[in-house]
């Protein structure tokens, strides 16, 4: 195979994924700098050579598949692009060290060569920065890569896979960053196991025993001590939504949120309760409750400098009597792009900002669109449409329900339960005929989850305006 060909593959590879330039960019250094190092130094026959390279070549194309774009399993959103550059530098990264540890002979080449690998480091970050499934994948694939390309044996790839696999499943359930410290002891245990056992279907001497344990142990905890330290810098910067991060987010004395409060108060209740109905929802649906609840906590903060003008924070007078119906539109349209703006300047992760962009999709400012109608007779639908883009995850599909939810329950008069699911009901089908939810993933069974999850939620918080049919006297039906 020659090097243009395989360029070439490597090359279709990455755009069946779906790829940015800058990520097919990186993931291809990632290929050739793996490759390089992988077969420089050796003195190998030409066959040899090329069965090595093809090998390898499948390694990362397999690889690239699962971490692709458009690898969009169940339940499971789209790689970002921040992700994907990790994915591709931390598995460069990784083969690089395989590389210049793989010649290493310690205690009679008694000890496993990946013992002095960091693979838990790298699948625990994978873990922590994208999903547990993605973090298993990972523990299996870069000890599979190391292993066909001659760099460890069979004992070694045990080794690491054992090791990397302990820290993806040890992370599955953690909420705080000393989980991770946690999670290295495990990992430390893990791999005295396994080295224990390897040692012994080797043979090798007693006297061995107690020095590659303790490196074994070493391995574990360092692993977990390195992600403790190395976690943060990634988060800020590549903006990244960790578990951790959100669990910050979530500190409603957060300075924009305090802010957020004390400029619009009614902005401020209205993004809590539509947090509320969201993690619900997302709870019973399966998706991610935790972002979705952040999602919704800052998904309105473009409306900071102008409360006044939005109808949760205006008590008597409406500003917009007083203001061309072109103008209202164009100061309601502009919370998404400040709401950006602002989320950006204090760092928000990419993944809290797409709840901003996309809360209200590129939907039609309705109201305002037929004033301009009725007052100029001809308009251009755009400059009435909101300038985000439709959600492309379940969590942001939910918030943008939840939100349309949330503001339209409000002026609902004598609500009952019935009155309500009827309410919600149109809400959900006029986003879905409009293609607002084209992109999200949700299915119609989502849907009704979510629709039920909300009138529970609301019926709970409204419970003295509800309305509930009168309950007959003993001997008598209720009339449906």
């Amino acid at each position: 195979m020659t090097k243009k060909t395989i360029f070439e593959t490597a090359m279709d590879a990455v755009k069946s994924t779906g790829f940015t330039v800058k990520q097919s960019v990186v993931a291809l250094l990632s290929f050739v700098i793996s490759a390089g190092a992988f077969l420089s130094g050796e003195h190998l026959l030409a066959h040899t050579l090329a069965g090595r390279l093809q090998l390898f070549l499948l390694f990362f194309v397999l690889t690239i598949f699962f971490t692709g774009r458009r690898l969009n399993l169940p339940g499971r959103r789209r790689r970002t692009e921040a992700e994907v550059i990790l994915l591709s530098t931390l598995s460069g990264a990784y083969f690089v060290a395989v590389f210049f540890i793989r010649d290493i002979k310690l205690f009679d080449g008694f000890m496993p060569v990946s013992i002095a690998l960091p693979t838990a480091l790298v699948v625990m970050l994978v873990s922590i920065s994208m999903d547990d499934r993605l973090g298993m994948i990972m523990a299996l694939l870069l000890p599979t890569g190391a292993l066909i390309s001659g760099s460890i044996d069979v004992y070694a790839f045990i080794m690491a896979a054992a090791s990397s696999t302990s820290g993806a499943l040890s992370l599955r359930r953690a909420r705080r960053r000393m989980d991770m410290v946690l999670a290295g002891a495990v990992i430390a245990v893990v791999n005295v196991i396994t080295v224990i056992s390897i040692m012994l279907m080797q043979n090798c001497p007693f006297k061995f025993y107690p020095f590659i344990t303790f490196w074994a142990v070493v391995n574990g905890l360092a692993s977990g001590m390195l992600v403790l330290g190395v976690l943060p810098m990634i988060e800020n910067a590549l903006h990244l939504a960790t578990t951790f991060r959100l669990i910050e987010l979530l500190d409603t004395g957060a300075p924009i949120l305090r802010k957020l409060e004390n400029s619009a108060p009614g902005t401020y209740s209205h993004s809590m309760m539509v947090a509320a109905l969201a993690e619900t929802a997302c709870n019973e649906i399966g998706a991610k409750a935790l972002l979705a609840r952040v999602g919704a906590y800052y998904h309105d903060i473009g409306k900071i400098d102008h409360p006044e003008y939005f109808v949760e924070n205006q008590k008597i007078y409406n500003k917009h009597n007083e203001l061309n119906p072109r103008l209202s539109a164009t100061i309601i349209r502009s919370h998404v792009k400040l709401g950006i703006e602002k989320a950006r300047a204090i760092g928000l992760p990419t993944e809290v900002i797409s709840f901003i962009a996309e809360h209200h999709g590129n939907s039609l400012i309705k109201w305002f669109y037929n004033a301009a109608l009725e007052k100029e007779g001809q308009v251009d639908r755009e400059d009435f449409c909101y300038p985000g883009t439709p959600p492309h995850s379940r969590e942001s599909a939910v918030v943008m329900l939840a939100d349309v939810t949330e503001a339209a329950t409000r002026t609902l008069e004598k609500p009952t339960v019935a009155r309500l699911e009827k309410f919600i009901d149109d809400l959900f089908r006029d986003k879905y005929e409009h293609g607002q939810l084209a992109e999200s993933a949700l299915t119609f069974r989502d849907m009704e989850t979510i629709k039920s999850s909300f009138v529970r939620v609301l019926v709970g918080f409204y419970h003295s305006r509800i309305e509930y049919p009168k309950l007959s006297k003993p001997g008598t039906t209720v009339n449906n």
